[in-house]
């Protein structure tokens, strides 16, 4: 009798460590959600000091093409030595995959990259920007028709109000800048998509390789291809001063290298679409660091709206937050 229940004491025992154990492993191993917005929102910010370092850039007058073309090509190669020397593992993908990493730097990083700047060309800044950043919308059918993420009426709220805010922090509200020039509504269109792509594309992506060799060979094909359009006016960067160089490395640096960097790597906890409305502070963020580095002012209605963009990310996390995870 007392060997039976010491070996029903033992058996119960052993169930209780392993069902312990088996939590404890949960716990670390299961994505927070919180991570995935705090990483998007930095990335968002980080981006948000896209404009101030082209602004600075311009100023030498140098050439749109050439300098997304380096901002490409540059951040491909600092990846690169930086894996080599400390995880060449990350350098490896499929043979089968090359293709697909072709349309992925093609789409999301040179289409998008020459639209844009096509946009801008052809009309305003604020109409330019106002057109990219629906890109929110292609995100989420694009996540929706193909990786099934629910559109809840929370997440359509969320999308309408940062959009709202995007379009007043950039200044839409005035008629005289919302003066649409129909050529540059076209190329403003596929930048957003492509925009869009870029989220999607890496979401793929991050389903077999790391957040790291996504955004290395997504740079990589697409500066190749940025390269093989810009041609002979790349000799042009003989001629920079040290001073464009030093921008744009920290063009290449902040806002590419490190901000694409941790927006795949929210990726890995947070869904497209949640990722895509977060990273809608980014006007917000850009027009905040005008006013602090360049004194350009924010009117009124700039502050509403960057207000409707914070508030439009907290009712994405407040919907998180109802489902067991916690706010920022």
């Amino acid at each position: 009798m007392i060997q039976s229940r010491i070996r029903i004491a033992l058996r119960s025992g052993i169930k209780i460590m392993t069902k312990n154990t088996c939590s404890m492993a949960a716990s670390k191993t299961t994505p927070s959600p919180t991570l995935g917005y705090v990483l998007a929102l930095a990335a968002a910010v980080i981006w948000g000091s896209l404009g101030i370092f082209v602004k600075l850039i311009y100023a030498y007058g140098i050439d749109p093409v050439i300098l997304v073309t380096l901002r490409a090509s540059m951040a491909f190669l600092a990846l690169f030595l930086w894996l080599f020397l400390r995880n060449p593992g990350h350098l490896r993908i499929e043979a089968k995959d090359i293709l697909f990493f072709a349309v992925f730097g093609f789409v999301g990083i040179a289409l998008n990259y020459l639209s844009y700047f096509e946009a801008l060309k052809r009309t305003s800044a604020t109409t330019a920007a106002i057109i990219l950043y629906t890109a929110p919308a292609f995100v989420a059918l694009g996540a929706t028709l193909f990786f099934r993420e629910k559109l809840t009426k929370m997440k359509v709220a969320a999308l309408i109000m940062a959009f709202i805010g995007c379009f007043l922090v950039a200044g839409g509200y005035d008629r005289n800048l919302l003066a649409l020039n129909p050529t540059g509504i076209m190329p403003g269109l596929i930048a957003a998509i492509t925009y869009a792509s870029y989220t999607l594309l890496s979401k793929h992506a991050l389903s077999k390789y790391s957040s790291w060799t996504t955004v290395l060979y997504s740079f990589g094909f697409g500066g190749l291809f940025l390269m093989c359009f810009a041609g002979r006016s790349l000799t042009q960067i003989a001629d920079f001063p040290p001073q464009v160089w030093l921008l744009t490395m920290g063009l290449v640096l902040g806002p590419t290298l490190t901000a694409y960097t941790l927006y795949v790597l929210a990726l890995r906890y947070i869904e497209a679409t949640d990722a895509g409305i977060i990273c809608m502070a980014e006007p917000a963020s850009t027009a905040l660091l005008a006013y602090a580095i360049l004194d350009e002012r924010l009117v009124g209605w700039q502050l509403v709206g960057a207000a409707l963009v914070l508030i439009g990310i907290f009712l994405i996390q407040a919907q998180k937050s109802a489902h067991g995870s916690c706010l920022l």
